[in-house]
C-alpha cells in the first residue's frame, strides 16, 4: 500500500474566472486572493481636556445602545462594526450626538468635554449651580 492510496484527494479552493485569452489547459484551481479586513474597528472616547470642568459624570450610547459613564481623567474604547454609527454624550442636562463613519481596521477617537457655559458664573451667584455643556469632538488619526 502507497501514501498516494491512503492521502485524502485534495478539493479546489475556488475556481478562478476564465480570462478570454485563457485556453483553460492547466488552470483548474486558483487561489484568490481576497482582501482581508484590517483587524476589529475601535471607537475611543477620551476625557482628559484641560478645559473639563472635572465634574459630573458623562453617560456614553452608540447606535442607541448605553455603553459607558465617564469621569474625567478617564477613557473608553470598544470594537464596532464597520459603518456608519451615532454617538451620543448626556450630562444629564445638555445631549449632544455626533454621526461618523469607521472603515474596517480604522480606530475612531473622540474627545468629551464637560466645560461651563458661558452664562456660568451668573447661574452660580443665583442659583449656586453653573451650566455645564458637553462637547465631542473628533481627534485626527495620529493622536495615539
Amino acid at each position: 500500500m502507497t501514501i498516494d492510496a491512503i492521502r485524502p484527494p485534495l478539493l479546489p479552493l475556488r475556481r478562478s474566472r476564465p480570462s478570454p485569452d485563457d485556453t483553460g489547459a492547466g488552470h483548474d484551481v486558483a487561489v484568490v486572493d481576497d482582501a482581508a479586513p484590517h483587524g476589529p474597528s475601535m471607537l475611543t472616547v477620551r476625557r482628559t481636556a484641560s478645559q473639563d470642568v472635572q465634574d459630573r459624570q458623562v453617560y456614553l450610547s452608540v447606535d442607541g445602545e448605553e455603553w459607558a459613564t465617564l469621569l474625567y481623567g478617564k477613557a473608553v474604547t470598544r470594537e464596532i462594526a464597520p459603518g456608519r454609527h451615532v454617538l451620543k454624550a448626556n450630562n444629564t442636562l445638555v445631549r449632544r450626538s455626533v454621526t461618523f463613519d469607521v472603515a474596517p481596521g480604522e480606530h475612531v477617537r473622540f474627545q468629551c468635554v464637560n466645560k461651563a457655559h458661558w452664562t456660568a458664573m451668573v447661574f452660580m451667584a443665583f442659583l449656586g449651580a453653573a451650566v455645564l455643556t458637553v462637547t465631542l469632538t473628533r481627534e485626527s488619526a495620529d493622536v495615539p
